[in-house]
């Protein structure tokens, strides 16, 4: 037996202290130029990106976000097993000369060649953008061997000489557009790059993957959500409709959206539909882009429980104009209500704001906003946190009001922190006292929560009243 003396025992859990929470972080998946293809890299400075992954859509997607007021975005590159393509050149020219585009490219590009001297091979000369002719090259001779390979791109110009008379080959104005489309990854690929997340230690509020995709895409992120969810990942998915093609004027694009996502709905994916032409951070060009990037930015910058609508948050950064041409209101009203992310503008004010942060649920859920799936993923990851604290604690079966009105106090705890940052409105636990712990080793509770309410419609009612009918 010891000798007398005076032994302490310090306990841990009284502050009630939560693990660390994942608001305002978010991953990305998507193909790239550069990079290891699997790999998590925690990106933090814009003006690494090029120097991590090159160019393509995941660059250009994290580019986008963090304009938008992300701090810190955990990237994959996914495989790009769907290779991009080459549209068909349209020439308007009056030399005899011609020129064609191959290679494999890199992103998705809107290229305008032009002629500026003209002359034969080693004398004309030329300037490319790859933004549709808002940005321009610096002049260029057309090379002796009558090949350029377009920098960073994977495109190479080849130029043909009129044989009779090269001279004639290119004259001033001629003109060569086509446009290209992005890589894109496979559906295993991004299931690939979400596995690598899901199974890191890394701790983020959603999954955005990058890049066109369709209704077999959105079911298996739909898939990968219900997976992480029994891994105890409370955590949505950020993906993106495609853009119109060159033959579709935009009725039928809408429409075309619309038959897609009928057969589909989900309360942790989002699908953005809404497109815009941006400046570029990296490149500086103005690009037509989906605006999922900038989407993610903004959903990222703001608590869980803001609309990233919220007028007061301020336009949407580095947006020149909505897209495509001859998108209205009808178009996007259409759109929202069938659950898809889109983009919109008021009259009065300037810029572009989210119509609504719109999750594909079905018109009935609880979960037709991102907010309110945002606060319900912190709630059930804080409250879980604080439960397992009480994983093979002790429970008085004589005196069950004591020991369950503690418990409740300990998993009330996290939402009485939400209250206080106003996250939600009210939160409260019930455990049910009729339960046969004893022989169950079992313990139900009820957790319910008050969000707060988003004023989406405003009516205003004026009208004139007279101060002396009111006295009189």
């Amino acid at each position: 037996m010891p000798l007398p003396d005076v032994t302490v025992k310090i306990l841990d859990g009284g502050l009630g202290m939560l693990p660390p929470g994942t608001s305002g972080l978010h991953a990305k998946v998507g193909v790239s130029s550069a990079g290891t293809v699997g790999e998590i890299v925690s990106v933090t400075d814009p003006g690494k990106i090029a120097d991590l992954f090159g160019t393509g859509p995941l660059a250009n997607a994290l580019y986008d976000s963090f304009a938008a007021g992300a701090r810190l975005v955990y990237a994959v590159r996914a495989n790009g097993d769907i290779p991009g393509q080459i549209g068909t050149v349209t020439k308007t020219k009056t030399g005899q000369g011609d020129l064609n585009v191959t290679g494999s490219p890199l992103d998705a590009y809107e290229l305008v060649v032009e002629i500026v001297d003209p002359g034969a091979k080693n004398v004309a000369t030329f300037r490319y953008s790859l933004d549709g002719g808002d940005t321009f090259s610096a002049k260029i001779t057309v090379p002796t061997a009558l090949t350029y390979e377009i920098p960073g791109t994977g495109l190479t110009l080849n130029f043909s000489e009129y044989v009779t008379d090269p001279n004639n080959s290119f004259l001033a104005g001629d003109r060569y557009t086509c446009r290209t489309t992005a890589p894109r990854p496979s559906v295993n690929s991004v299931n690939a790059a979400i596995d690598t997340l899901l199974n890191s230690k890394y701790l983020y509020e959603f999954i955005h993957a990058v890049g066109d995709s369709d209704a077999a895409m959105w079911a298996a992120l739909a898939a990968k959500a219900a997976e992480a969810e029994t891994r105890y990942r409370y955590i949505h998915f950020l993906s993106e409709a495609r853009g119109p093609e060159s033959t579709e004027t935009v009725d039928q694009w809408v429409s075309a959206l619309l038959a897609e996502k009928s057969g589909f709905a989900s309360t942790r994916v989002s699908i953005c539909a809404g497109r815009f032409e941006l400046v570029d951070m990296g490149t500086g060009r103005i690009v037509d882009r989906n605006g999922a990037g900038i989407y993610a930015g903004r959903v990222s910058s703001i608590p869980v429980q803001r609309s990233p609508g919220e007028v007061m948050e301020g336009p949407l950064p580095a947006v020149v104009r909505l897209n495509p041409p001859g998108i209205n209101d009808g178009h996007i009203l259409a759109l929202d209500e069938a659950g898809f992310v889109t983009f919109r503008q008021y009259i009065g004010l300037s810029g572009l704001y989210v119509t609504n942060g719109r999750m594909a649920a079905e018109p009935t859920s609880d979960f037709q906003y991102v907010e309110l799936r945002r606060v319900m993923d912190k709630a059930c990851a804080q409250v879980r946190a604080a439960a397992l604290r009480l994983e093979h604690a002790e429970i008085d079966p004589t005196n069950m009001e004591k020991s369950l009105s503690a418990a409740e106090a300990q998993l009330t705890a996290p939402l009485d922190n939400m209250v206080g940052a106003r996250e939600i409105a009210r939160g409260r636990v019930v455990i049910p006292r009729d339960q046969d712990v004893l022989a169950t080793s079992k313990i139900r509770v009820k957790v319910r929560i008050v969000p707060m309410a988003i004023m989406r419609w405003i009516e205003l009612e004026i009208g004139f009243e007279n101060p002396f009918r009111a006295a009189a």
